[in-house]
């Protein structure tokens, strides 16, 4: 009898498993990726304004500059992850993890941000999705898409297909979600 009882909680546990493994393998309905960044509090604060990160130490300012004008993005400044996938009609929640704003804005084709300055120093020209900014349509659509430190944005469900993410304020963050 002990035996039986022991096969059949064998048997259940794997087709549990096998279930898990299947979903994961499938996709989800919902995924999360972290909107990052390493930014210096008081450097960033006294150049661009009060506010503008809320985090003590990290990179200066003038060290973000210099690494954006070397290499054309800064590396701790990203999504994680970069590529996923999910199934159709999933919904992505965007968290912000940095000590800056950030949007997580879905995009026709990557390119450069809203931010014009920032634009300039990459010799971007920004996504059509910024047309009008800082006035309509523009600033809808980047307000909608965006996430304070410590707050998040949820996509609405998004179709089969590829779906490009960017953030409109720092262009290099970017993210493609396939949607199955």
């Amino acid at each position: 009898m002990r035996g039986r009882h022991l096969a059949a909680l064998c048997g259940a546990v794997a087709i549990g498993a096998l279930t898990v493994a299947t979903i994961a393998w499938g996709g989800a309905s919902s995924r999360q990726v972290q909107l990052l960044d390493n930014c210096d509090g008081p450097s960033f604060n006294e150049v661009i304004g009060p506010g503008t990160c809320v985090r003590n130490g990290g990179l200066t300012f003038d060290r973000f500059v210099a690494r954006l004008l070397e290499n054309g993005a800064v590396e701790s400044w990203r999504f994680s992850p970069e590529k996923l996938s999910i199934d159709a009609g999933g919904t992505i929640t965007a968290v912000n993890r940095g000590g800056e704003d950030h949007t997580f804005s879905e995009v026709e084709e990557f390119g450069g941000g809203c931010i014009e300055d920032v634009n300039a120093l990459l010799g971007l020209e920004p996504v059509p999705e910024c047309d009008g900014f800082p006035g309509p349509p523009g600033i809808g659509f980047f307000l909608a898409t965006l996430a304070a430190p410590g707050e998040s944005v949820t996509t609405p469900p998004l179709g089969a297909g590829e779906h490009k993410f960017l953030c409109l304020i720092h262009p290099w963050m970017r993210a493609t979600v396939t949607a199955y």
